[in-house]
């Protein structure tokens, strides 16, 4: 009885419709048609907009450059977000953020990083609050965001690390050294070795992006010199031009080989201040007046270090000098007498002097034209020797009057120093000793006199070790042991960086 009972349940179960599961029609299609389209997210459209972004940037310094390069170069692959992923957006675009939302404090507009722009995509990313269609949208936001943190990041932090503008472009084509119907030459006037930012410099950024350190680099392009900081300071005085504190903090941006601070002992010059300073263990040592190259023969800037000083040197005049101004002079033997002028060959050590001194020898490279030492040589009697390219260096005077002058820009491009014999014992670390004295002898003695003691006369002295030397330009320059102070700007390189620094 019991087993019939079971069966005529069953059978009566067969009579009613099939158990159908409650979720049983929940498909991909129709969760989709509950889904919100201002929240879909397609890596393909995201690539697509920042490619049409890409085609209206046209923005010219190199960061805008090799950020569009590597949109372009990953158009098509996932590799190209840096910032943005399955999750979201990285946290070390609040980094990043947070560095260059500050920038105004290094003298920085916001729009030149796209700060607003930034923070709002983020927000809008942040709180979900995206529009089904148009610039709002999901993909267009993600887009906007992906490529505004790359640009912000490589000018920021390659602008900070490196600066913004590269020296050489701005000084060594002002100035016409020479010019013919075929080829114009520029006279070299920046010839420090600073790092210039190029294409390992930006891919190493990206790598920084890539690898999530962005914070390590921001932190090291934030690493500047004492110089910088203190001019830095500047922004902080109302009675100082804001634009010339820009500028001369790009130049301390700037990321030269050898700096002073990395160093215990050197020698600066600043052009601008017509002055010379020499440091050894954080202390100012020697300073002095200077002259420097006029106006149509500017000193350049560069960094070397002295390594012999001569004493009672000859002149070799150069070949820019014998061109301009002795061509035309031969046989002229009042003029050859008067300077002190003799020619030399070059391949025998033939002398010749007087009217004997003919154009064809003044413009013949197997000749040299030679000033003797001495009183009146144009070198005075202590020149200090350093390695570069034009043949410039420190040097004594037999003009002393330049140093009662306010403008001193008055050379061929060498450096005059107002107190030779005090810089040449702080190069050779002398002091009351028998060096000094002979050095002091042979700078004053009379060297045509019949009485001229020959055992106190010294020459030639090696600097060891070498000490090195800075010839700089800045316009706001804190002086060592003192304050920030302002110069003229007397070869007009301010206005050159300005209007650089106005392409931003």
């Amino acid at each position: 009885m019991f087993y019939l009972c079971i069966l005529f349940m069953i059978v009566s179960c067969t009579k009613e419709k099939a158990f159908e599961h409650p979720y049983a029609g929940l498909n991909a299609e129709y969760f989709d048609s509950y889904s919100d389209k201002s929240m879909k997210i397609n890596s393909q459209e995201i690539l697509g907009n920042i490619l049409k972004i890409v085609k209206t940037d046209y923005d010219l310094l190199k960061a805008d450059k090799y950020t569009r390069a590597h949109y372009k170069a990953f158009s098509e692959s996932p590799s190209a977000f840096l910032w943005i992923n399955r999750y979201g957006v990285s946290s070390k675009a609040d980094t990043l953020l947070a560095c260059i939302d500050s920038c105004e404090r290094d003298g920085f507009e916001k729009k030149q990083f796209r700060v607003e722009e930034i923070r709002r995509d983020l927000k809008t990313v942040r709180a979900l609050s995206f529009d089904k269609e148009g610039n709002n949208s999901t993909s267009w936001v993600l887009a906007r965001l992906e490529y505004n943190l790359t640009k912000a990041f490589l000018r920021y932090a390659v602008g900070q690390r490196y600066g913004f503008l590269n020296p050489y472009d701005l000084f060594n084509r002002l100035d016409v050294n020479d010019s013919d119907s075929v080829r114009v030459t520029y006279r070299q006037l920046f010839d420090d070795s600073v790092h210039v930012s190029g294409k390992q410099t930006y891919y190493g950024a990206i790598n920084a992006i890539k690898h999530d350190s962005v914070g390590i680099y921001l932190a090291q392009a934030m690493k500047h010199s004492p110089i910088y900081n203190k001019i830095k300071d500047g922004l902080k005085d109302d009675s100082l031009d804001r634009q010339k504190v820009l500028i001369n903090l790009e130049r301390a941006r700037w990321k030269p080989n050898d700096a002073p601070h990395l160093n215990d002992e050197y020698i600066i010059v600043n052009i601008p201040a017509f002055h010379l300073w020499g440091m050894r263990d954080n202390k100012l040592a020697v300073d002095m007046k200077i002259g420097c190259g006029a106006r149509k023969t500017k000193t350049p800037l560069l960094h070397s270090k002295i390594k012999r000083i001569d004493i009672n040197p000859q002149w070799t005049i150069p070949w820019s000098i014998r061109k301009k101004e002795i061509n035309g002079r031969g046989g002229d033997a009042a003029y050859f007498a008067r300077n002190h002028y003799f020619a030399r060959n070059k391949k025998t050590g033939e002398k010749v002097s007087g009217a004997a001194i003919t154009n064809s020898i003044i413009m013949s490279s197997e000749w040299s034209i030679v000033q003797e030492s001495g009183e009146g040589n144009s070198l005075g009697r202590i020149i200090f020797r350093f390695d570069n390219n034009f043949s410039i260096y420190l040097h004594d005077t037999s003009s002393r009057g330049v140093f009662s002058r306010s403008v001193r820009s008055v050379s061929h491009g060498c450096v005059r120093v107002d107190k030779p014999y005090e810089l040449a014992c702080f190069a050779l670390r002398q002091n009351d000793t028998e060096l000094t004295e002979k050095i002091k002898y042979s700078i004053e003695a009379d060297l045509a006199s019949p009485t001229l003691d020959r055992r106190k006369m010294v020459g030639s002295q090696k600097v060891t070790p070498q000490i090195p030397i800075f010839i700089v330009y800045y316009t706001l320059f804190p002086v060592p042991g003192g304050n920030l102070q302002n110069y003229p700007d007397i070869y007009e390189y301010d206005s050159v960086i300005a209007q650089a620094l106005r392409a931003i």
